[in-house]
C-alpha cells in the first residue's frame, strides 16, 4: 500500500467547531467582523504546519507569538486549516505570496487555539492495492506517524530524554540522530557533527534549511554546556509536542497491548461514552483498574517511569498533567470514490486528534 506520492493524493480539508468544512480550492468571501485577531484559510501543499507559520511570520515580520491555529497537518499533502493573526489586516496578508500556499482571509474576531476544530475530512489516494477497501466502523485510534516526525522520526525520543530530565541526550538526539529516510546532505552533516562534537565548525557546513538545529548549534557555540537553553532555542510549540510524542507513544503501546484481550469494557476500565480509555500519562494521571490499570503500570515500570515524571524537572514549564483518550474511534461518511487497476480513492471524516494514517492501516481488502 502507498500513500503520499504527491501532495493530491492526501487531501485534509478541516472541519470547524460550527461543522463547516473548509474545502480545499474553494473560494470564500471575507465577511468582516469585529475582534483583534483576522482569522484567515491557510491552504498548503508540501508545507508542515510549523513551517509555514514560521515563514509566514517571517514574511510579515511578526512573532510567532501572534499566530494562532487549532492543530498541525501533514506536510506531504494538501492542507486547509484555520489561523489567526493577532493585529493584522487583512490588506497586509494579501500581500504575502509563498511558493505552495494560499492565504484566504475570513472574518475578525477572536484567536484560533489548540483544539478550536471539530475534525477533519480525508480523501485519499491509495496505490498498489487489489480488492474493495472495506473499512470496519469502530478501529483502534492509535497516534499515526505524522506525530513522531515522518520522515526523521526522532521527536518522541527527544521528548522520552526530557522528561526523564536528560538534556544533552534530547540536544543530541535533536541534532545528530540518524534516519535513512532523511536528505544524504542532512544526515551526512549530523554524522559529522556526532563524530567532531564542534558546534561552531558544524555552523559551516549544516544544510541552511535545517533552521532549527543551526538555531541550537549557534547558543550552544555561545553556551556551550547549557542545553536547556539550546532546547529553548526552539519554538515552544516544537518543545510541547516534543512531550507530547513521548506520550503518544506509551498510548500506542497501551492500546495494541490491549487488543490482545479486545475492546470490550471489562471491570476497572476508565470509559468515555461507553468507550475504554488509556491514559496520556501525566503527572495528574487517572489510572485505570483490574487488567487494564495493570498494563498501564506495567507500561510505566518498563520505561523506568513515575507519573512525577512527566514534571520535567529539568524544564517545569514542559510539565503535562495527562489525560485519557479513547482507544477507539468511529469514522463517519466512509465512501469509495473511485477504483481502477491497483488503487482506490477513498473518503472519511474523523474527530480532531485522529490519524488517518492508522486507520488506513486497519482497512480490509474484499476480492
Amino acid at each position: 500500500m502507498k500513500i503520499k506520492e504527491k501532495a493530491e493524493d492526501f487531501v485534509v480539508e478541516e472541519i470547524t467547531p460550527e461543522g463547516k468544512l473548509l474545502e480545499a480550492g474553494g473560494d470564500y468571501d471575507f465577511i468582516g467582523g469585529e475582534g483583534e485577531h483576522l482569522i484567515f484559510i491557510m491552504e498548503k501543499k508540501n508545507w508542515d504546519t510549523i513551517n509555514a507559520a514560521r515563514e509566514l511570520c517571517k514574511r510579515l515580520g511578526v512573532s510567532q507569538k501572534r499566530l494562532g491555529y487549532a492543530g498541525t497537518k501533514d506536510r506531504t499533502a494538501w492542507t486547509t486549516q484555520r489561523m489567526s493573526l493577532w493585529n493584522t489586516k487583512k490588506e497586509g496578508l494579501e500581500q504575502i505570496h509563498i511558493k505552495d500556499i494560499t492565504l484566504k482571509p475570513l472574518e475578525h474576531g477572536g484567536r484560533v487555539k489548540l483544539g478550536d476544530l471539530q475534525g477533519n475530512r480525508f480523501t485519499i489516494t491509495i496505490r498498489g492495492v487489489t480488492g474493495k477497501p472495506v473499512l470496519p466502523g469502530n478501529v483502534m485510534n492509535l497516534f499515526g506517524e505524522q506525530r513522531f516526525g515522518g520522515t526523521r522520526p526522532v521527536t518522541h525520543l527527544v521528548g522520552k530524554a526530557i522528561v526523564n530530565n536528560r538534556l544533552k541526550e534530547a540536544v543530541e538526539t535533536y541534532l545528530w540522530k540518524t534516519f535513512p529516510t532523511e536528505r544524504q546532505e542532512d544526515s551526512e552533516a549530523r554524522q559529522r557533527l556526532a563524530q567532531e562534537k564542534d558546534f561552531a565548525q558544524a555552523l559551516r557546513y549544516f544544510p541552511k534549511h535545517l533552521k532549527y538545529e543551526r538555531s541550537m548549534l549557534g547558543h550552544l557555540c555561545k553556551h556551550q554546556n547549557d542545553y536547556a537553553g539550546a532546547l529553548r532555542a526552539l519554538p515552544r510549540k516544537l518543545l510541547v509536542m516534543f512531550v507530547h510524542a513521548y506520550q503518544a507513544e506509551l498510548f500506542n503501546m497501551i492500546v495494541k497491548k490491549r487488543q490482545g484481550i479486545g475492546f470490550e469494557a471489562i471491570p476497572g476500565d476508565v470509559l468515555e461514552n461507553g468507550v475504554p480509555t488509556a491514559p496520556l500519562f501525566g503527572f495528574a494521571s487517572q489510572l485505570a483498574d483490574g487488567k487494564q490499570g495493570e498494563m498501564e503500570k506495567n507500561i510505566l515500570e518498563q520505561e523506568w517511569l513515575e507519573l512525577e515524571s512527566f514534571k520535567t524537572k529539568a524544564m517545569p514549564d514542559l510539565a503535562s498533567p495527562g489525560m485519557r483518550r479513547k482507544m477507539l474511534v468511529t469514522t463517519e461518511d466512509f465512501q469509495v470514490l473511485e477504483k481502477g487497476a491497483g488503487w482506490a480513492r477513498i473518503r472519511f471524516s474523523l474527530p480532531k486528534g485522529c490519524y488517518a494514517t492508522t486507520v488506513l492501516e486497519q482497512i480490509e481488502w474484499e476480492e
